[in-house]
């Protein structure tokens, strides 16, 4: 039970995703445009990025059971408020980021714990429990929360309170821990390697495109099955595959090696064309939008990798704050960069900026697949 518990609190911290297939009965009901309905999706990553860095300063003060406590309050709190309070755009924006801002006080505790109170050989099945956690969270959210909007969008956010729940148990089950002190912690070697940056940039880069297809994916449904179609149980298909792409990692990578990181991104890039294209034909704008599911679960796992060859100590916990840095500004961004690129493009249709996209990414992977020609990325990275 003490596993299941320290576990479940990673069961919430993809949940900001789960009102996707709503977005469009959301946009309707209060009459806000495309992008401020995206922006209610995204807007929980910028409140993470600001918390988990306020995190830091709790756990060391209070420890981590009160923190991740008060961010599991937080999160029920902010993600209930919406089912009692007249619909408000701005209200619900609010809302958004008292649930954000309760995620990013649980992020980085919820991997402490599993380093403090489990054994090494231990901690390597439950990080990767922990990340599973996170994709069965996302698929109940998002199927709990379609089935919940036939009473109405806003009933749909109850099942946020799923975060009381979690909490009970946490504080029930799990002891309080101290997080290392910093004499314990490794020395940094050497500077934080270039190809960080060139990393979180691309991952960052990716991000946003993942975001693109994951938010605007119902929007388009319903442009061709109609006003008011509830897309959810497709939506929630994609971390299902994701779990998939994920169990299925380490044999793929041991036998294509580096291809596996070119063959997730070729289903990126043919995701887009897809979506791109998909002109009124339902079947390929769905098989474009799960295309994208096997990305995260190929494509992430070999660009951390990476990172955790070039650095080690603070340089690599450096190393994964700049990835989330970078990574939760571009889920924030998503909206206005797409705005952006339909103002440049002059169009205004949904799947317009998708094969901009698919020409970017394919950009990246002929870079990568140049520079790893090099010395240094086929003897430090891609072995």
């Amino acid at each position: 039970m003490l596993k299941f518990a320290v576990l479940s609190i990673s069961f919430l911290l993809l949940g900001f995703h789960a009102i996707g297939g709503i977005l469009p009965q959301i946009r309707d009901s209060l009459g806000i445009t495309q992008t401020q309905s995206e922006v209610l999706v995204t807007a929980p990553s910028m409140a993470i990025l600001i918390s988990v860095m306020v995190s830091n300063v709790l756990v060391e003060r209070v420890g981590p059971k009160k923190t991740v406590s008060l961010g599991l309050v937080l999160s029920g709190i902010g993600g209930v408020l919406p089912a009692f309070f007249p619909p408000s755009y701005v209200f619900l924006l609010v809302s958004r980021f008292i649930f954000g801002s309760g995620l990013g006080l649980i992020y980085t505790s919820s991997v402490t714990y599993i380093n403090v109170l489990f054994d090494e050989q231990e901690r390597a099945t439950l990080i990767g429990f922990r990340s599973a956690m996170e994709l069965v969270g996302q698929t109940f959210l998002t199927l709990g929360i379609g089935a919940l909007a036939v009473f109405g969008w806003q009933r749909s956010f109850l099942l946020h309170g799923t975060a009381f729940l979690i909490a009970a148990l946490f504080n029930a089950k799990v002891p309080d821990v101290k997080a290392p002190p910093k004499a314990q912690e490794p020395d940094p070697v050497g500077k934080v390697h270039p190809i960080v940056y060139l990393t979180a940039g691309f991952l960052g880069l990716m991000a946003l495109n993942g975001s693109m297809i994951a938010v605007r994916f119902p929007a388009m449904a319903a442009e061709i099955m109609g006003e008011g179609y509830n897309s959810s149980v497709i939506v929630a298909m994609k971390p299902v595959l994701g779990i998939l792409a994920a169990i299925a990692f380490g044999r793929l990578n041991g036998i294509l090696g580096k291809k596996l990181l070119y063959i997730g991104l070729g289903f990126l890039i043919a995701s887009n064309l897809m979506l791109g294209f998909a002109n009124g034909n339902f079947s390929l704008l769905v098989t474009g939008f799960l295309m994208s599911s096997f990305v995260l679960g190929w494509v992430v796992p070999i660009m951390v990798n990476l990172i955790s060859r070039i650095t080690k100590g603070r340089a690599q916990r450096k190393a994964m704050a700049t990835i989330l840095c970078y990574v939760n500004i571009a889920l924030f961004a998503m909206p206005f960069v797409v705005q952006l690129l339909e103002t440049v493009l002059g169009s205004h249709e949904l799947q317009a900026p998708y094969p901009l996209m698919a020409t970017v990414m394919s950009v990246a992977l002929l870079a990568i697949m140049g520079s790893s020609q090099s010395t240094v990325i086929r003897k430090k990275v891609l072995g």
